[in-house]
């Protein structure tokens, strides 16, 4: 049985909030609408770009019993994370797969309770992004002593001293957002993306930046935001990258790989996580 949620999301990307809303009816732009650029001729156009359309999802809310305070509850929740440096989704469980999509609840009506005792409410969710897995817990590089192992889901490089989890599987028709979390000890840290033939197209780098025990910079490259954890104070640290290279990372359409330049010295991790777009 489908089920739908409100949920927030913290800088990593992991949902701090929830608000459950199992009562729905009516739903509807639960699919996908395909945008296409083409070069027109006379018989035969020539397609030079696709692109997903967001479209708005309906519902109807249904209150059953106490259904005006039921709707105080949800209407104040969402004030409260409706604000523009929260980030509200809505989750969608088909029974098959937890689907999310970013946005707002722009509209919440309001009527009259029924001979059921039900408040039935029209409402719309507006997006700012398609459909999303978030692919959570899945990217991880550390140093590590010879013969130790870590059950991950995905395939992985084992090395003498290095274990990888590192591959990203993309088969949306544009970039998806990675965001990774690189802890201390490491000097100067560097990510970069390759593609399947292990050229870079990606790297970014922090030249000023030696991360310590405790410390940490998070590069979240759905919000378009950087931040920087120096053991007392988070801070925003977008602007703090080699301007000569890249600031955010979006893994290509196909099969990519993350890298992190860790010194067999190094006590230090990269771990990460992203958002598998779909139609």
């Amino acid at each position: 049985m489908r089920k739908f949620a409100f949920v927030v999301f913290d800088i990593e990307n992991k949902i701090t909030e929830r608000f459950g809303v199992d009562l729905i009816t009516g739903p509807s732009g639960l699919g996908f609408k395909l945008k296409l650029s083409t070069l027109e001729g006379d018989i035969v156009d020539t397609l030079t770009k696709v692109a997903q359309e967001k479209q708005s999802v309906g519902m109807t809310v249904n209150f059953f019993r106490r259904g005006y305070e039921r709707y105080l509850i949800l209407s104040q929740w969402l004030q409260k994370y409706s604000v523009i440096d929260s980030r509200m989704a809505l989750e969608y469980d088909d029974g098959v797969q937890v689907r999310y999509m970013e946005g707002r609840v722009t509209n919440l009506g309001k009527t009259e309770i029924d001979e059921y005792n039900v408040l039935s409410c029209e409402a719309t969710f507006t997006p700012l992004t398609p459909f999303f897995v978030n692919v959570e817990n899945t990217i991880r590089i550390r140093v590590s002593a010879v013969g130790k192992s870590y059950p991950f889901r995905y395939p992985y490089s084992y090395g003498k001293n290095v274990v990888k989890n590192n591959r990203i599987e993309n088969s949306y028709i544009a970039d998806i957002p990675v965001t990774v979390k690189i802890t201390g000890v490491i000097s100067e840290p560097t990510v970069l993306l390759l593609d399947e033939n292990g050229n870079e197209y990606t790297r970014i780098r922090f030249p000023e930046v030696d991360l310590a025990e405790g410390q940490y910079i998070i590069i979240n490259s759905a919000t378009r935001k950087i931040w920087f954890f120096d053991g007392i104070v988070l801070q925003d640290y977008s602007a703090g990258t080699d301007p000569q290279h890249d600031t955010f990372l979006f893994a290509q359409r196909g099969i990519s790989t993350i890298s992190v330049n860790l010194a067999s010295s190094d006590s230090g991790e990269l771990t990460g996580s992203w958002r598998q777009y779909g139609l």
